[in-house]
Protein backbone atom coordinates (compact mmCIF):
# COMPACT_ATOMS: atom_id res chain seq x y z
CA UNK A 1 0.00 0.00 0.00
CA UNK A 2 0.87 3.61 -0.81
CA UNK A 3 2.15 5.59 2.35
CA UNK A 4 -0.53 8.14 2.97
CA UNK A 5 0.13 11.23 2.75
CA UNK A 6 -1.15 13.62 5.84
CA UNK A 7 -1.68 17.15 5.00
CA UNK A 8 -2.29 19.95 8.36
CA UNK A 9 -1.80 23.48 9.11
CA UNK A 10 1.01 24.78 10.91
CA UNK A 11 3.10 24.16 13.26
CA UNK A 12 3.99 21.21 12.04
CA UNK A 13 6.95 20.15 14.20
CA UNK A 14 6.29 21.04 17.71
CA UNK A 15 9.04 21.84 20.36
CA UNK A 16 6.76 20.92 23.48
CA UNK A 17 6.74 24.62 24.59
CA UNK A 18 3.01 25.71 26.11
CA UNK A 19 2.01 29.18 27.04
CA UNK A 20 2.09 28.18 30.50
CA UNK A 21 6.00 26.88 30.48
CA UNK A 22 6.95 30.18 28.46
CA UNK A 23 4.58 32.76 30.79
CA UNK A 24 6.25 31.27 34.04
CA UNK A 25 9.96 31.32 32.41
CA UNK A 26 9.21 35.17 31.97
CA UNK A 27 8.29 35.57 35.50
CA UNK A 28 11.27 33.61 36.39
CA UNK A 29 13.13 36.47 34.33
CA UNK A 30 11.32 39.62 35.97
CA UNK A 31 12.43 38.24 39.56
CA UNK A 32 15.64 39.71 39.79
CA UNK A 33 14.54 43.35 38.73
CA UNK A 34 11.50 42.67 41.36
CA UNK A 35 13.54 41.67 43.94
CA UNK A 36 15.97 44.52 43.17
CA UNK A 37 13.34 46.87 43.18
CA UNK A 38 12.20 45.92 47.26
CA UNK A 39 15.74 46.05 48.10
CA UNK A 40 16.00 49.85 46.49
CA UNK A 41 12.44 51.00 47.15
CA UNK A 42 11.18 48.53 50.28
CA UNK A 43 7.78 48.64 51.22
CA UNK A 44 6.38 51.06 48.79
CA UNK A 45 7.51 48.29 46.05
CA UNK A 46 6.00 45.72 47.90
CA UNK A 47 2.88 47.57 47.72
CA UNK A 48 2.62 48.93 44.16
CA UNK A 49 3.50 45.04 42.86
CA UNK A 50 1.04 43.21 44.96
CA UNK A 51 -1.63 45.68 44.49
CA UNK A 52 -0.88 45.61 40.62
CA UNK A 53 -0.69 41.70 40.35
CA UNK A 54 -3.64 41.52 42.59
CA UNK A 55 -5.90 43.62 40.54
CA UNK A 56 -5.14 42.70 37.57
CA UNK A 57 -5.98 39.16 38.59
CA UNK A 58 -9.45 40.19 39.64
CA UNK A 59 -10.26 41.55 36.11
CA UNK A 60 -9.15 39.14 34.02
CA UNK A 61 -10.97 36.87 36.53
CA UNK A 62 -13.97 39.39 36.53
CA UNK A 63 -13.79 40.13 32.72
CA UNK A 64 -13.73 36.37 31.29
CA UNK A 65 -16.33 34.78 33.55
CA UNK A 66 -18.99 37.53 32.84
CA UNK A 67 -18.20 39.48 29.72
CA UNK A 68 -16.85 37.40 27.78
CA UNK A 69 -18.46 33.89 29.22
CA UNK A 70 -15.98 31.39 29.09
CA UNK A 71 -13.32 29.48 31.21
CA UNK A 72 -10.60 31.07 33.49
CA UNK A 73 -7.11 31.72 32.05
CA UNK A 74 -6.10 32.75 35.29
CA UNK A 75 -3.42 29.81 35.17
CA UNK A 76 -1.47 31.07 31.98
CA UNK A 77 0.27 33.75 33.74
CA UNK A 78 -0.61 36.31 31.60
CA UNK A 79 -2.22 38.32 34.17
CA UNK A 80 0.83 38.01 36.71
CA UNK A 81 3.11 39.42 34.36
CA UNK A 82 1.09 42.30 33.11
CA UNK A 83 0.68 42.93 36.78
CA UNK A 84 4.28 42.94 37.26
CA UNK A 85 5.03 44.99 34.02
CA UNK A 86 2.70 47.62 35.07
CA UNK A 87 4.13 47.86 38.45
CA UNK A 88 8.00 48.03 36.87
CA UNK A 89 6.65 50.97 35.04
CA UNK A 90 5.32 53.03 38.04
CA UNK A 91 7.54 55.04 41.25
CA UNK A 92 7.15 53.03 44.32
CA UNK A 93 4.88 56.42 45.87
CA UNK A 94 1.84 55.99 43.80
CA UNK A 95 -1.38 55.38 45.17
CA UNK A 96 -3.32 52.50 45.36
CA UNK A 97 -6.41 53.98 43.22
CA UNK A 98 -4.59 54.95 40.12
CA UNK A 99 -2.79 51.35 40.71
CA UNK A 100 -6.06 49.78 40.37
CA UNK A 101 -7.30 51.86 37.27
CA UNK A 102 -4.13 51.37 35.22
CA UNK A 103 -4.99 47.53 35.80
CA UNK A 104 -8.70 47.85 34.75
CA UNK A 105 -7.23 49.74 31.72
CA UNK A 106 -4.28 47.29 31.20
CA UNK A 107 -6.74 43.91 31.20
CA UNK A 108 -9.92 45.66 30.26
CA UNK A 109 -8.75 47.75 27.39
CA UNK A 110 -5.31 46.17 26.48
CA UNK A 111 -5.82 42.91 26.42
CA UNK A 112 -9.48 41.38 26.64
CA UNK A 113 -11.24 44.03 24.14
CA UNK A 114 -8.85 42.47 21.47
CA UNK A 115 -9.92 38.90 22.74
CA UNK A 116 -7.27 38.16 25.14
CA UNK A 117 -4.07 36.51 25.52
CA UNK A 118 -2.52 36.30 21.74
CA UNK A 119 -4.82 38.52 20.12
CA UNK A 120 -3.89 42.18 21.76
CA UNK A 121 -2.31 44.50 19.12
CA UNK A 122 -0.37 46.23 21.98
CA UNK A 123 1.35 45.34 25.39
CA UNK A 124 -0.97 45.66 28.27
CA UNK A 125 0.92 46.97 30.63
CA UNK A 126 1.82 49.65 28.54
CA UNK A 127 -1.44 50.53 26.85
CA UNK A 128 -1.95 51.16 31.76
CA UNK A 129 1.06 52.85 31.87
CA UNK A 130 0.22 55.60 29.28
CA UNK A 131 -3.41 55.99 30.03
CA UNK A 132 -1.97 56.48 33.75
CA UNK A 133 0.34 58.94 32.52
CA UNK A 134 -1.69 61.06 30.66
CA UNK A 135 -4.90 60.61 33.56
CA UNK A 136 -2.42 61.32 36.41
CA UNK A 137 1.22 62.85 35.17
CA UNK A 138 2.38 64.50 38.40
CA UNK A 139 1.82 60.88 40.56
CA UNK A 140 3.20 59.24 37.75
CA UNK A 141 6.66 61.25 37.58
CA UNK A 142 7.35 61.61 41.30
CA UNK A 143 10.33 59.71 41.90
CA UNK A 144 11.04 58.93 45.07
CA UNK A 145 14.75 58.53 46.49
CA UNK A 146 15.90 55.19 46.94
CA UNK A 147 16.53 53.36 50.52
CA UNK A 148 13.41 55.16 52.33
CA UNK A 149 12.98 51.41 53.33
CA UNK A 150 9.67 51.73 55.45
CA UNK A 151 8.13 54.88 53.45
CA UNK A 152 5.21 54.52 50.60
CA UNK A 153 2.74 57.76 50.05
CA UNK A 154 5.02 59.86 52.24
CA UNK A 155 8.55 59.10 50.81
CA UNK A 156 11.10 61.78 49.95
CA UNK A 157 10.88 62.45 46.05
CA UNK A 158 13.90 63.62 43.81
CA UNK A 159 15.67 63.99 40.66
CA UNK A 160 16.11 60.75 38.65
CA UNK A 161 19.47 60.70 36.44
CA UNK A 162 17.82 61.23 33.49
CA UNK A 163 16.30 64.59 35.00
CA UNK A 164 19.89 65.57 36.11
CA UNK A 165 20.77 65.52 32.65
CA UNK A 166 18.41 67.23 31.24
CA UNK A 167 19.42 70.12 33.80
CA UNK A 168 22.87 70.08 32.72
CA UNK A 169 21.39 70.33 28.75
CA UNK A 170 19.45 73.05 29.84
CA UNK A 171 22.64 75.06 31.64
CA UNK A 172 22.35 74.05 35.32
CA UNK A 173 25.73 73.05 35.99
CA UNK A 174 25.50 72.25 39.46
CA UNK A 175 23.72 69.08 38.81
CA UNK A 176 26.58 67.64 37.37
CA UNK A 177 27.78 66.95 41.54
CA UNK A 178 24.57 65.24 42.26
CA UNK A 179 24.87 62.73 39.62
CA UNK A 180 25.41 59.44 40.51
CA UNK A 181 28.60 57.09 39.86
CA UNK A 182 28.12 54.61 37.28
CA UNK A 183 28.93 51.64 39.79
CA UNK A 184 25.59 53.07 41.55
CA UNK A 185 23.66 53.57 38.09
CA UNK A 186 24.54 49.52 37.52
CA UNK A 187 23.70 48.24 40.69
CA UNK A 188 20.36 50.22 41.27
CA UNK A 189 20.57 53.07 43.92
CA UNK A 190 18.39 55.46 42.01
CA UNK A 191 15.79 56.96 41.73
CA UNK A 192 12.70 56.00 39.21
CA UNK A 193 10.56 53.87 38.14
CA UNK A 194 10.06 50.29 40.31
CA UNK A 195 11.48 47.40 37.76
CA UNK A 196 14.24 50.11 35.74
CA UNK A 197 16.49 50.95 38.04
CA UNK A 198 19.14 48.19 38.65
CA UNK A 199 20.72 47.27 35.27
CA UNK A 200 22.61 43.85 37.10
CA UNK A 201 19.59 42.53 37.47
CA UNK A 202 18.04 43.32 34.14
CA UNK A 203 20.56 41.59 32.90
CA UNK A 204 19.93 38.71 35.05
CA UNK A 205 16.70 38.37 33.63
CA UNK A 206 18.06 38.16 29.76
CA UNK A 207 20.28 35.72 31.35
CA UNK A 208 17.27 33.50 32.46
CA UNK A 209 15.94 34.50 29.48
CA UNK A 210 18.36 33.19 26.34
Amino acid sequence: MAQKLFISTSPHVHCGDTIERNMYWVIAALMPALIASFIVFGFGALVVTATSVLSCLFFEWFITRFFLKRSSTLADGSAVITGILLAFNMPSNIPLYVIVTGALVAIGIGKMVFGGLGNNPFNPALVGRVFLLISFPAVMTSWPEPHQLTAYTDAVTGATPLNLIGQIAGGNTAAIDQLPSLGTLFMGGVGGCIGEVSVLALLIGLCILL
